[in-house]
């Protein structure tokens, strides 16, 4: 279970690094045009992103950056919750609270990714004057299985805690 969850943290070290490097190609345009990958954000083309001021670059980032604030506050809780599973504290109320702390901020990363193309759109037509802004809000079955595996992750979490107590109980019979 040890190497299992130092290999997991590793992977999420690259995960939240390659999030990082996503969110900054996406909206800087960094890639030259005719490169065999491009990067953009929730809901708007590379060529839209390119076509962009400054501003309403700088705005878009800046709109886009709670979800990715809210998904790495989600990776370093389930980075922790990893630490204290390699150390075999299954039931601990500090790793019951990490792993609620990750379904919470995955969730907030979710909404978030699905309100953000809306109010991107909404700021670029009446903050920027752009009419031929999109405004628009999609969900799809990948979304909405994540929002239900946050659920899940709750009950988990309530179930932990109702076994906590029901070792305590037990402990005060012996």
């Amino acid at each position: 279970m040890e190497l299992q969850c130092r290999v997991l943290r590793m992977l999420l070290l690259l995960c939240m690094g390659l999030q990082l490097v996503f969110f900054v190609l996406a909206w800087s345009s960094a890639l030259p045009a005719g490169s065999f990958m491009q990067m953009s954000a929730n809901g708007i083309g590379v060529a839209e992103v390119r076509a962009l001021g400054s501003g309403q670059r700088a705005a878009g980032a800046l709109l886009s950056l709670p979800g990715l604030l809210a998904l790495a506050y989600g990776l370093w809780r389930l980075y922790a919750l990893l630490a204290r599973l390699e150390r075999r504290t299954l039931f601990d109320l500090a790793t019951i609270g990490h792993l609620r702390g990750f379904a919470a901020a995955v969730l907030a990363s979710t909404l978030a990714g699905i309100v953000e193309p809306a109010v991107r759109g909404l700021v670029f037509r009446y903050g920027f004057g752009d009419a031929g802004a999109v405004v628009s809000m999609g969900l799809s079955s990948e979304v909405l299985l994540l929002v239900l595996v946050c659920g899940l992750f709750y009950l988990i979490t309530d179930m932990m805690h109702e076994g906590r107590r029901l070792a305590e109980e037990n402990e005060g019979f012996v």
